[in-house]
């Protein structure tokens, strides 16, 4: 079951991603929005379809996102959309660090095991490994999220949802930079930092929601699960994620916010298509 959950979020965070590597052509902080003319976006669609293909050809079979979505690509239906994809960091982070975090990023890492051919992302990219792993003991590179709406499919239907892609500290193994910089003994992170950052982290996702028009959150269990079995041996994440993300509830109270359902069959279903249109769905992707 987990495994194939994983596969699940996997194949939503990087289709995400690619549309996010294809089309973003500003990264801006919080409410603004890349936008591109529709005359020179049309001129470049020919090289963005050839990126979503090689892209996915990087993947191990299973973890790839669909090949129905650089369909669409391919026929000018994700236009509208992709100028839609917003990046959000924190103010002061350095530029240049921002922009190769949203373009380097892994296309699958469980548990720092890498399900990708890194030959192929060299070839095609020109790197193999995340940006943030070169995070170290004593500096972390900024957090960020992704916002795009995206097509969805489930059972022969399709919808455009609206995700953010949060990423949240992971500390599933002791090799992730996460463990190095706040449990590793070496590190410079302190639990106040850690809480700190992860309100943040929770922070994007209420901005989001605001600069989006949306009435409500479907909030995932960002960073917990797998992603905190090693964090368990000293802290407890529910009280971590009760210290960071209250502040932000409060903060927030005008936007609803509910449990992550079943993803994607509750889009499809009573519930789902009553409210999706005014949704945010959190995603929690890795590195």
């Amino acid at each position: 079951m987990l495994q194939r959950m994983m596969k699940n979020r996997h194949r939503l965070q990087h289709f995400a991603a690619a549309l996010a590597v294809s089309q973003l052509h500003r990264i801006v902080p919080e409410a603004s929005v890349a936008k591109a003319s529709t005359a020179a976006a049309a001129a470049d669609l020919p090289r963005r379809v050839d990126q979503a293909k090689r892209l996915r050809d990087v993947y191990q079979t299973r973890f790839a996102f669909p090949e129905w979505s650089v369909e669409l690509l391919e026929r000018g239906e994700l236009e509208q959309l992709s100028h839609k994809v917003t990046v959000y960091f924190p103010r002061g982070a350095h530029r240049g660090d921002v922009e190769r975090l949203t373009k380097e990023r892994e296309p699958v890492n469980i548990a720092m095991q890498r399900y990708y051919d890194k030959e192929k992302l060299q070839q095609f990219f020109g790197f193999t490994e995340g940006f943030y792993a070169k995070s170290s003991a004593e500096k972390l590179l900024p957090n960020i999220a992704i916002y795009c709406q995206t097509p969805m499919r489930s059972a022969g239907e399709q919808a455009d949802v609206h995700v953010i892609n949060v990423i949240g500290y992971a500390f599933d193994v002791p090799e992730q930079p996460d463990f190095q910089y706040f449990l590793s003994g070496r590190g410079k992170g302190t639990e106040e930092e850690l809480v700190a950052k992860m309100r943040q982290m929770w922070r994007y996702i209420f901005i989001c929601a605001r600069d989006k028009g949306l009435k409500r959150v479907f909030l995932a269990n960002v960073g917990g699960g797998a992603f905190s079995a090693e964090l368990q041996r000293y802290h407890d994440y529910n009280r971590l994620k009760e210290a960071s993300l209250e502040p932000v509830l409060k903060e927030f109270q005008g936007i609803e916010v509910r449990e992550l359902p079943r993803i994607p069959h509750w889009v499809f279903g009573p519930e789902g298509k009553a409210v999706v249109a005014e949704s945010l769905l959190v995603n929690a992707q890795c590195c």
